[in-house]
């Protein structure tokens, strides 16, 4: 008889994570990431390869390159951004967590209240701010934000 084996994937702080996989007869062998191979990232944890704070929350790289750039974003207590944010090319955000309210700049769009599993589509240089709504929320706020690497 043939064993089967099963993968899975252990998330570490810090964005290091292992395989492990489990045989039929049951042992466990445990394996680095290979440095070409899928990884995984669980966000809403913080791994990320490097991370970065404001004032206005922190933001998690997991990955960049080929043209593509993509973050998590979080957002906690912090003071609401009174400045508009634009990217040239669209944006993409993906609520995992809490609320996230996004306002705009032009008052032809009105205000997005988004929760886990909405996904905004930002065109290209529309001005907006995105915070943690309602603002006395227990959880903290947790986004993907994905864009053209530039």
């Amino acid at each position: 008889m043939t064993e089967e084996s099963v993968f899975s994937v252990i998330s570490l702080t810090g964005g290091q994570h292992l395989c492990r996989r489990v045989t039929g007869a049951g042992k466990i062998y445990a394996m680095p990431p290979e440095p070409d191979g899928p990884r995984v990232f669980h966000a809403l944890t913080g791994d990320a390869l490097d991370t970065s704070s404001s004032p206005f929350g922190s933001v998690g790289r997991v990955f960049s390159g080929e043209g593509l750039e993509l973050v998590w974003v979080r957002k906690e207590a912090e003071e609401v951004d009174a400045d508009w944010f634009s990217q040239d090319a669209v944006d993409l955000l993906v609520v995992l967590q809490g609320g996230l309210r996004c306002e705009f700049e032009d008052e032809a769009f009105s205000t997005r209240d988004l929760t886990p599993g909405d996904v905004l589509v930002l065109p290209a240089k529309t001005r907006c701010r995105a915070y943690r709504w309602p603002r006395n929320q227990a959880e903290p706020t947790i986004f993907i934000a994905a864009y053209p690497a530039g």
